[in-house]
């Protein structure tokens, strides 16, 4: 934000990342500090109000000509209301008030920066003909080389991830007292083309990135443990379904191959370390299964079609990371052995006894798990039989690598206690600290 305020930024409108992964209160503090405006025409406290600092418009001159400024975000299946209690409005409606207000008050040019994506900026366009003038678009990552127009409406989008700076140049008209759009020219330029490796760095921006880099990192740089020896990936996932469980005092924890990317090396583990093999955000969680479906699941870990497949979509960091094994805590398999990632794939061939914390297994049954969101059902966790799952529980806005992160910071006896555990019985919990 400090990086966009030296810049001069003019107006700035929220997408689902800053709705998805911060808190109320985060982003009330963030839309309150900025520097410059945070504009969102389509979303409002439930009595109708503004929400801490975001507005619903932005006028600027320039030039002569008035500019009103608004804001559209996806409503996102209600996310707003069910992370933060807002309200989204109906995007027609709302927008159609706002530039009625704003061209009674004598606005000549209507621009609406969306986070819908290029699809429903076009269906916007299409269904209100006339309503805004231009569409600066993001959200789906489109990179527009040349203008779409729908009817009057100019639409153009820049990519992501600042490959591209997208550059509009309007050529207004006057006639009989109204400004009008004449010739426009675009285009979307490489970033790469313009800030040259040879180019001197600008020194106002390097000071501030240079501030919060240095503060980044005395975060990044604590160590937390010492490892003996290393952790390997299926070791760390075991700790994962353990450390879940006893969160939630669930009956069974359960994790599968992408919460964490790779194992940790032996040596100092510091929280860059936990941040760079857990960078997908997966929300801890507790949630009910039946026993038919952990049936069903300790089947499907041994089918290569389901273990070997890929996990793609939102929360995933890297894409594309194979779902794996499924690691159980609090389960037990056949003559006692503990479900991990190392067990005998033969002997669930037979399908043997299962018990969870001693006591066989109960088909009918419903079973708490320690868990995460992804794991609540097959479209983020990959396995069938997770389907059907109930009663999901999850803590907002922290994510997997939080829960590593507090137990690597825990103190050595409590550490140590936990993964030197053998765990014979698969309780999952060691002793307690």
């Amino acid at each position: 934000l400090d990086l966009l305020a030296e810049i001069g930024l003019d107006a700035f409108t929220p997408g689902n990342n800053e709705f998805y992964r911060l808190s109320r209160n985060t982003l009330a503090q963030l839309t309150m500090e900025s520097k410059f405006p945070w504009v969102l025409s389509t979303v409002s406290q439930a009595d109708g109000t503004a929400f801490a600092g975001l507005r619903n418009h932005v006028v600027l001159e320039r030039g002569g000509v008035t500019i009103g400024i608004l804001g559209m975000l996806d409503p996102m299946e209600n996310a707003v209301e069910q992370l933060h209690g807002l309200k989204s409005l109906d995007l027609s409606e709302s927008l159609t008030k706002e530039v009625r207000d704003l061209k009674s008050r004598g606005v000549h040019l209507i621009l609406l920066l969306s986070h819908c994506g290029l699809r429903d900026d076009i269906k916007f366009a299409t269904e209100n003909p006339g309503l805004i003038d231009v569409i600066i678009g993001g959200h789906s990552h489109s990179e527009l080389h040349e203008i779409r127009r729908v009817g009057d409406t100019i639409i153009v989008q820049a990519g992501m991830l600042g490959k591209f700076v997208g550059e509009l140049e309007l050529d207004l008209e006057t006639e009989q007292g109204q400004i009008n759009i004449g010739a426009s020219h675009y285009g979307l330029h490489e970033t790469a083309n313009i800030v040259s490796a040879a180019a001197p760095d600008d020194q106002a921006q390097s000071a501030i990135l240079e501030k919060h880099r240095a503060a980044a990192e005395s975060i990044l740089d604590e160590e937390l443990y010492t490892l003996k020896e290393d952790l390997p990936h299926d070791s760390l996932i075991q700790l994962l379904a353990k450390l879940l469980r006893r969160k939630f005092g669930a009956e069974i924890g359960m994790m599968f191959g992408p919460g964490v990317s790779r194992g940790l090396s032996k040596g100092p583990v510091r929280v860059r370390d936990i941040y760079e093999i857990c960078r997908s955000f997966i929300t801890p969680a507790v949630f009910e299964i039946s026993g038919r479906q952990i049936e069903g699941l300790i089947r499907e870990r041994d089918n290569p079609a389901i273990t070997e497949a890929q996990g793609f979509g939102i929360g995933f960091r890297p894409q594309g990371q194979v779902f794996g094994r499924l690691v159980f805590a609090g389960l037990t398999c056949g003559d006692g052995e503990a479900l991990g990632n190392s067990d005998n794939p033969e002997k669930l061939t037979n399908f043997p006894a299962i018990r969870i914390n001693g006591v066989t297994l109960d088909p009918e049954r419903w079973y708490t798990v320690g868990s995460a969101t992804h794991l609540y059902s097959s479209e983020a966790g990959g396995y069938p039989s997770m389907d059907g799952s109930r009663n999901l529980k999850l803590e907002r806005f922290r994510y997997i690598r939080d829960e590593l992160v507090d137990f690597f910071r825990s103190g050595p006896d409590k550490v140590d206690g936990l993964l030197k555990v053998a765990d014979e019985n698969g309780d999952g919990r060691g002793s307690q600290p």
